[in-house]
């Protein structure tokens, strides 16, 4: 009859689009994957204090915008703003990635997390300081995620 065709048509439409939804999904969730373990491995080199390894997750045109500084405009000067933490007495910095959103198109994704920043005050006894951040990661044409936009900033 009409209605079992109907009814056969909308279901077979309902399935194919679930199937979609289901491969979208997959494919956002293997993304989130990669960006939470480009993180982790990230926060690993920087709490190593491995400059080189630090700023290799960064993409050519990246930009920095760290707390009380002005903008970076080069890979060198995101290298310079890393030595500069890396190298602060009793400097420790330790990150956690709170939450991962990947766009629909899959090209691009955010990170938000915490962090502690653990260094000397004057007396040479360590200071921690909470803080927060997003980082804007763009999939590169060799399917690599690199960071574009590093925003970050303390909670004091």
């Amino acid at each position: 009859s009409a209605a079992c065709v109907l009814t056969a048509s909308t279901l077979l439409a309902l399935a194919f689009s679930v199937q979609l939804t289901a491969q979208s999904n997959t494919a956002q969730s293997k993304d989130e994957r990669a960006i939470r373990s480009a993180a982790a491995e990230w926060a690993k080199a920087a709490l190593d204090k491995d400059l080189n390894k630090t700023v290799s997750y960064y993409a050519e045109d990246a930009h920095m915008y760290p707390f009380n500084a002005p903008r970076t405009e080069t890979r060198e000067d995101i290298r310079k703003v890393w030595m500069g933490l890396m190298n602060a007495p009793g400097a420790v910095l330790d990150a956690k990635t709170t939450s991962v959103f990947v766009a629909k198109a899959g090209d691009l994704a955010y990170e938000t997390g915490t962090f502690e920043l653990t260094a000397n005050d004057a007396q040479g006894k360590p200071l921690k300081t909470p803080g927060k951040y997003v980082v804007v990661w763009k999939k590169r044409a060799n399917k690599e995620w690199r960071a574009v936009a590093d925003f970050f900033n303390t909670d004091k």
